[in-house]
């Protein structure tokens, strides 16, 4: 079988451990995975060699989900992941086994289907064979050594000689637990599925898809007045947008969100915002939410002087008990050391911008800024991410996940907490790909950390220990001695267009980055550190488990007083 090879760095009794203490700060970044150049989040889809002639192989790729985050498409672990579905339009059973399914047409062979069981393979005449697109090929079942990409790729069947194609589909950017297909099935029109039906009859949901809308102006600095024209190539559809950061649309509910104003000419921008748009059109899918940020640097000087609320939404004061500080000091930026010098230090950085809903960060209940020592995915909140270069070096602007991060910076009495950014199918792209530290590091992410300066920081507790600087130079000094470290860098942080002060990228040490730097799947890796926000020091495994690391511990505390154990930890033989 075609497949990824699995990579041991360390024998099975004890496994690849990756301890990390995450005792500190940590980091932040992001980018759209897929150039959507024509503005269009749902670019046009492509079917390839779908028409059945005399002698043709009748199998086609009749619908797919992608990405799968729901708990009703489970495959047999229980996990939902992402999956295809293969339709015989024939009229006789048809054995798939020996061919091959890829995601990516220059590499026609990169899954075989087994041929071991041909009762798992042979599809019935007008039947459906589910397979799942996870990595997970030792799993019992059909499971592809690729995952779908929801922010678009393609998807193809080859024939048994891996060369000749039998079908394939070039799709764009997918929504969460909506899966795309044939309708009728094997048919060549491709709809939207808001029920997904897998190893079943499609059902049609949605008469299309709406457009992303299109805006006449990037993300950006600017000193003066300018509009924006908005537009979306989907003819009859309306335009809802806010300026505030906050979503213009409530899909669930199907109606334009609180003081959403609906387009009707280009919008007015003469001071820092953050423009959200989305597309609807009557009986089609919603498009996805565009947004580009604005940022007047002169404005931003003149932020909240007396630390009063920005406006609308955002807390008067404390929630929870959390410490809550806005805008600039006008003693610093009113100084005459340093007046002349804000507009060009707010542009000696790179910028990156948050934009999500303030409840989402200040709700009582529900908001991750007032809820700081919460941990989990149950604590992530959807967040547009975009990376503005002052000298316009271009970009990005992806969705994510955000979450409060770090330990004993998550005190409500600490006003600048950090975040960690989660990049996953259901907001659009996997991974971000972005060449974030250039050519120092690799230029996919999983996840990316947004740290700032928290204990012994001049800024919290008045401390002259310079976190923010020693922490970047202790790392870095690990890579000047040729060990392995994490790559960071500094930039301005903006939520919903509010600066929020000075903050650094960096790469969070897990096991997609030992994957990234040390080979192996993610599978090999065991991540140990403590919870976050816990003064007790517990620790846990962020990926993998604890046996391999309490092996290692105990073998440590038993000593090495003779080589056998020592050599053992290393998968050696007693003789070593």
């Amino acid at each position: 079988m075609h497949g990824r090879t699995k990579v041991n760095v360390l024998p099975d009794s004890v496994r690849v451990l990756a301890l990390i203490l995450c005792i500190g700060g940590s980091t932040l970044a992001a980018s759209s995975s897929r150039d959507l150049g024509d503005g269009s989040g749902f670019a046009d889809y492509t079917v390839v060699d779908a028409n059945l002639e005399a002698g043709a192989i009748p199998i086609v790729i009749n619908e797919f989900l992608a990405p799968n985050s729901s708990d009703k498409y489970l495959d047999s672990q229980g996990e939902p992941d992402d999956w295809l579905e293969l339709y015989n339009r024939g009229d006789a059973p048809f054995d798939v086994g020996g061919m091959y399914l890829t995601d990516d047409l220059l590499q026609p062979a990169k899954w075989h289907i087994p041929t071991s069981d041909a009762t798992q393979t042979t599809i019935a005449p007008h039947g459906y064979l589910v397979i799942w697109a996870d990595r997970d090929v030792a799993d019992p079942g059909l499971h592809a050594d690729f995952s779908l990409n929801a922010g678009g790729e393609d998807l193809a069947l080859f024939d048994k000689d891996g060369v000749t194609l039998v079908d394939s589909i070039t799709f764009d950017q997918q929504v969460a637990n909506v899966s795309y297909g044939r309708f009728p099935d094997g048919n060549d029109s491709w709809w939207l599925m808001t029920f997904p039906t897998p190893g079943g009859p499609n059902v049609r949901i949605y008469e299309g898809i709406t457009r992303k809308p299109k805006f006449n102006f990037d993300h950006g600095f600017h000193d003066r007045e300018f509009f924006v024209a908005i537009t979306c190539e989907t003819e009859g559809a309306m335009i809802y947008y806010k300026t505030d950061g906050s979503v213009p649309y409530v899909a669930d509910a199907a109606r334009p969100s609180s003081m959403a104003a609906l387009y009707n000419g280009p919008v007015r921008i003469n001071k820092t915002a953050c423009l959200r748009a989305v597309a609807v059109k009557p009986g089609w899918q919603p498009s996805p939410i565009e947004t580009r940020t604005y940022i007047f640097v002169a404005d931003v000087i003149k932020q909240s002087p007396t630390g009063a609320s920005p406006g609308h939404g955002w807390p008067t004061g404390s929630v929870n008990g959390q410490t809550i500080d806005y805008g600039m000091d006008p003693d610093v930026v009113n100084d005459p050391r340093y007046k002349d010098l804000m507009g060009d230090a707010l542009l000696s950085l790179p910028t990156i911008s948050l934009a999500t809903d303030v409840s989402n960060l200040f709700d009582s209940q529900r908001g991750i800024y007032v809820n700081a020592k919460r941990t989990g995915q149950d604590w992530e909140r959807p967040v547009s991410v975009e990376l503005i270069h002052p000298d316009e070096t271009e970009g990005f602007q992806v969705d994510a996940g955000l979450r409060v991060r770090g330990g004993y910076s998550r005190s409500d009495s600490n006003p600048k907490h950090a975040f960690r950014l989660f990049f996953r199918s259901e907001y659009g792209t996997p991974k971000l790909k972005y060449p974030l530290f250039g050519k120092e590091g690799v230029d996919e992410f999983e996840n990316i950390d947004l740290r700032t300066s928290q204990n012994y920081s001049w800024a919290y507790d008045g401390s002259e220990r310079h976190t923010f600087l020693r922490d970047v130079f202790s790392r870095d000094t690990q890579r000047d001695m040729g060990q392995s470290y994490t790559r960071s860098r500094y930039y301005h942080l903006y939520l919903n267009g509010q600066y929020w002060g000075l903050f650094q990228t960096e790469e969070r040490a897990e096991a997609s980055y030992a994957e990234s730097y040390f080979g192996g799947g993610k599978e090999d890796y065991d991540v140990v550190k403590t919870v976050g926000g816990n003064p007790s020091y517990t620790i846990e495994a962020t990926d993998g488990a604890l046996d391999a690391c309490r092996l290692l511990w105990e073998a440590a505390v038993a000593g090495f007083n003779v080589e056998e154990p020592y050599y053992r930890i290393q998968g050696l033989n007693p003789d070593g």
